[in-house]
């Protein structure tokens, strides 16, 4: 039996995220680093309502997913393998023992800052359901947007600036498409981030980062990746290059994974996977009442 470990991206980000965590000596550890780091506690962030800038939602989302993992790891078998979506790629290097809780939220609030200086107008990112690419990609082309992340063969995430971004709504709506507005406000994964890729590669490299524990498959192709150096090359061209978590989720079965755990706070991946991969028990900390309950059903799949 296999278990992979599943880390959200943004947006999954919610003001209940860290109540199942928040009497947790290991979660309080990580916690205690955002704070050293981030200048603020989460709570503090919660009761602003600041959960979704991108400068705070990126750290907070790695501090939540690293938390919770430090809380089950050691109720449930050692993961085989770790995918992240977006900047959760970042966070499951962090989970594999790649970086420190510090350095992983320092290294979310470098790569936040310098996608937002990357491109200084207003950008944004929508998901599209119900369009195959081969009707999307011109629909892209002729609005100057960018599909970011695959997710399916008819559901895709595109980005670029917010009034391209409307344009293309539009044209995606009169071909049938159902289209969401998503609540991130910069456009990860295209072109628009590439003068960010340089300098993150930079920090990755002067940073304490090792060998992952367990593999990290890469967004960008669903390779797994097991060196220092493969992970940072990954991790910083992710910033301009789209994501094929489709092909994330192929590899996911194709290296054997039989259950899989999706951290808090999200649940969209697990939701995903079920739909896509219907031999492989997939479920989402946020499914069940209690950390303890989670780590039980994984011990039970993994038995």
């Amino acid at each position: 039996m296999t278990l992979g470990i599943l880390c959200p991206g943004q947006s999954a980000q919610a003001p209940d995220m860290i109540d199942r965590l928040r009497d947790a000596p290991e979660a309080a550890l990580v916690f205690d680093a955002f704070r050293e780091v981030m200048g603020a506690t989460i709570d503090d962030i919660l009761s602003e309502g600041r959960l979704h800038e991108n400068a705070i939602a990126q750290p907070v989302i790695c501090a939540v997913e690293l938390a919770a993992f430090h809380t089950i790891r050691h109720a449930i078998p050692e993961p085989s393998y770790f995918a992240g979506y977006s900047i959760g790629e970042l966070a499951a290097y962090g989970c594999a023992g790649s970086i420190n809780a510090r350095d992983l939220i320092r290294l979310a609030s470098l790569r936040a800052k310098l996608m937002d200086a990357a491109y200084l107008e207003p950008t944004g990112m929508i998901a599209i359901r119900g369009l195959r690419e081969t009707t999307l990609a011109p629909i892209c082309t002729s609005n100057a947007v960018h599909i970011a992340i695959c997710n399916g063969e008819d559901r895709f995430v595109v980005a670029g600036p917010v009034d391209k971004i409307a344009l293309a709504t539009t044209d995606a709506e009169r071909h049938g498409a159902h289209v969401t507005r998503l609540p991130v406000k910069v456009a990860s994964h295209t072109p628009l981030m590439h003068s960010a890729v340089v300098a993150f590669a930079r920090a990755l490299e002067e940073t304490d980062f090792k060998n992952p524990t367990a593999p990290v498959l890469a967004g960008i192709d669903g390779v797994s990746v097991r060196s220092r150096d493969m992970a940072i090359r990954r991790l910083s061209a992710q910033l301009e290059t789209r994501i094929d978590w489709q092909g994330c989720m192929e590899s996911l079965k194709e290296v054997g994974c039989t259950t899989l755990l999706e951290l808090l706070p999200g649940g969209d991946l697990s939701s995903m996977a079920r739909d896509r991969l219907p031999s492989v028990s997939s479920r989402s900390m946020i499914e069940f009442k209690s950390i303890d309950a989670a780590a039980q059903w994984v011990s039970r799949k993994e038995a």
